[in-house]
């Protein structure tokens, strides 16, 4: 099934800069000087489904050393966990090019020496357990198959640029696969890659899944299609997936990609995005309704704009990647939660959503981030950081934050400020081309904190302070302020809450808690502690943020907590007598009498495009 809308787009393929292209030939210039193979080549079997195992054949041509490393990746970009996928390789084996068979052995938890003996062509088998049904993890059994590539592919150490061949022999009557990768012409099943960081950037959907199709500005896109009942309206479906897209590549002025593939998988939950794929989980069935397909909408909406935010505009961190250990970066909030501020606009933008809709769940994450604890303990920056260590920075909303929502929230202040500061002739949308054009297409490169700051403030023409110390801090936000520079009133009402309040904003260094801030009127300062105070004891105990959390969720106004306090040399025992705990809702509406340039901002903000 095919649709086509618009006039042809003046599309800009990605043409690679200078700097790129040196930077690709010193790498091509260092891998002549090691022991480089001459041809990498994947098979990959899967004879019996049911058994959750996939067989992997692995040949490499013109070796010239002793000794050969092949290592599996702990982790894969997308997912920022460290995974093991060693773990579920066995079996393995190694012969030469003759079928001579040649001894190894286990060096690391992810890494298998082969002693070659000179032989110029060296084969590895190995098998790889797959039963998880996620995005970044395999799947095989009876009913279909997925490859989490970083999880299947081994590599030769030291020749991740290495240019790759991957054939796969599903089971004879399985009659599906998409993927990313780039079919090899005139060969049956067998796929290219450039080097495996494309490679483990591509995953692959087997079995008999719907396929249909669609073209926007004259690329193709691809839609593999899972599980989604027979009632719901596929020429609605790949329609509104061509407006996410145009909507996507006209804000950016760009098409990135010569193809691009949906892997929509209607079991489960969860997202990985790619560079021309995104692998998305889902509920079918949610689909049939009005509000679980517009949730639809906009996760996939979120998925796609990452081939923009994250796989090319990116911090340093984020590529190229270190495969066997954490990449940290302060930075998720903006790779993660600016593409959750722009999956929304993108819906607005396309027409699949209204501006109240946007406000609406605006206003939600407001109550949600504002309402659960966390935000006194964890900043958008230490969320960022501490991911790899607390699943997403998600595993407890009383004493960490979402980077997601925060980071949502962080975006719309930071464009809605840069708006106003320039009279609504620059926005974030201008920052992410730029940062687009001059660290991807020119530099080759991603950014540091620094540089995207100062994008963000060269746009605006002034500086943008209070935005970056909300994300660096857990000092509270004056959300108002900037909601109005579109024209836009907050609305706080405020209720009793369970537990009680001591309005303290802290920040954790090296395991240690420390006073950042306070909130007006809170009872932390009034008992004598000072922002810098170390919390050393919470009620006679060792402190932690969870001790600190439960006791305040187990306490009433008016009780008292008891504090050791460390501040310099000394210790100071305090007893803060604890306030009341307030639940507090927001909601977002236009004001009644905005400015010329607010309403203009808001205008331009929220539109839908022509």
């Amino acid at each position: 099934m095919t649709l086509a809308r618009g006039a042809p787009y003046a599309c800009e393929v990605v043409k690679y800069s200078r700097a790129v292209l040196l930077w690709v030939a010193l790498a091509v210039g260092l891998c002549a000087r090691a022991q480089v193979a001459d041809a990498i080549a994947f098979t990959v079997t899967m004879p019996e489904p049911a058994s959750h195992t996939f067989r992997v054949s692995m040949r490499c041509d013109g070796l010239e050393s002793a000794t050969e490393d092949f290592k599996m990746p702990a982790w894969t970009p997308g997912f920022y966990r460290i995974l093991d996928y060693a773990k579920y390789v066995s079996h393995f084996r190694a012969h030469d090019g003759a079928g001579r068979e040649l001894t190894w052995e286990k060096t690391s938890r992810n890494t298998w020496r082969v002693a070659t003996e000179d032989a110029r062509s060296v084969v590895v088998d190995y098998d790889v357990q797959g039963a998880l049904t996620f995005g970044a993890q395999n799947y095989l059994g009876a009913d279909r198959g997925y490859i989490s590539p970083a999880g299947l592919y081994l590599y030769p150490a030291g020749q991740i640029r290495h240019p790759v061949t991957v054939t796969i022999e599903p089971p004879p009557d399985w009659h599906r696969m998409a993927s990313g990768l780039d079919a090899v012409a005139g060969s049956r099943n067998t796929f290219s890659a450039p080097d495996f960081d494309v490679l483990y950037d591509c995953p692959m959907l087997l079995g008999n899944q719907e396929a249909l199709e669609f073209e926007a500005h004259g690329v193709p896109h691809q839609v593999a299609l899972e599980n989604v009942p027979e009632s719901v309206d596929r020429h609605k479906l790949l329609a509104d997936l061509q407006h996410i897209v145009e909507a996507g590549t006209g804000l950016m002025g760009a098409i990135p990609y010569r193809h691009y593939t949906f892997l929509l998988m209607g079991k489960g939950n969860g997202g990985i995005e790619h560079l021309n794929s995104a692998s998305i989980s889902f509920d079918g069935a949610s689909l049939t309704n009005e509000k679980g397909y517009r949730n639809w909408l906009s996760y996939v909406a979120h998925e796609y704009f990452h081939n923009f935010n994250v796989k090319r505009i990116r911090p340093i961190a984020l590529g190229p990647f270190d495969y066997e250990t954490e990449n940290l970066t302060n930075l998720l909030w903006v790779s993660e939660g600016l593409t959750v501020y722009y999956q929304d606009i993108l819906l607005v933008r396309a027409g699949l959503g209204t501006r109240e809709q946007y406000l609406e769940k605006m206003a939600a994450a407001l109550d949600r981030f504002e309402n659960a604890s966390g935000h006194r303990y964890q900043s958008a920056a230490e969320s960022s950081r501490n991911t790899w260590a607390s699943l997403f920075g998600t595993s407890d909303r009383n004493t960490t934050v979402s980077y997601y929502d925060n980071g949502a929230m962080l975006g719309a202040m930071l464009d809605l400020k840069i708006r106003h500061e320039s009279g609504n002739q620059t926005s974030l949308d201008g920052v992410m081309r730029a940062l687009y054009r001059k660290y991807f297409l020119e530099k080759g490169r991603g950014f540091s904190d620094a540089e995207f700051r100062a994008e963000c403030e060269s746009a605006a023409g002034a500086g943008l302070g209070e935005v970056f110390d909300y994300a660096s801090t857990t000092a509270d936000a004056d959300y108002g302020k900037y909601f109005a520079y579109a024209g836009l009133d907050l609305r706080i009402t405020e209720e009793d809450a369970p537990g009680a309040w001591l309005g303290v904003n802290t920040r954790t260094t090296d395991g240690k808690i420390f006073a950042d801030s306070f909130s007006a009127g809170s009872p932390a300062p009034n008992a004598g502690m000072a922002a810098g105070d170390q919390i050393a004891e919470v009620d006679g105990a060792a402190a932690t943020l969870k001790a600190l959390t439960d006791r305040l969720a187990a306490r009433r106004p008016g009780d008292t907590l008891k504090l050791r306090l460390t501040r310099g040399e000394a210790s100071i025992d305090v007893e803060v007598v604890l306030g009341k705990n307030r639940k507090r809702s927001f909601h977002l509406e236009p004001a009644a009498n905005p400015g010329p340039l607010e309403a203009s901002i808001l205008k331009d903000w929220l539109r839908k495009e022509q």
